[in-house]
């Protein structure tokens, strides 16, 4: 299984008026998941808008348990992006 962690770089958090983002894509033998969170707006920031992938954890946690059941190693990388 392999996690790769995108974070906005501090150049682009500069071009987006200070507002960080975040992406995870979650990769095992058998499937492929992405989860991304952004900062909008305070008056938009909820669950229904700016985090609905929060809805997709439990699926990523059950993905977690059946690779280390099946012997995956979990590796994580972590990158900076002028891109998201």
């Amino acid at each position: 299984m392999k996690i790769t962690v995108t974070n906005r770089s501090e150049k682009a958090m500069e071009k987006c008026d200070y507002r960080n983002a975040i992406e995870y894509k979650i990769e095992t033998k058998k499937e492929e998941v992405s989860l991304e969170f952004y900062d909008g707006e305070p008056e938009d920031s909820n669950l229904s808008r700016d985090f609905s992938d929060v809805y997709c954890i439990p699926d990523i946690i059950a993905m977690a348990y059946e690779a280390g059941k099946n012997g995956e190693e979990i590796e994580f990388i972590n990158v900076d992006s002028d891109d998201i």
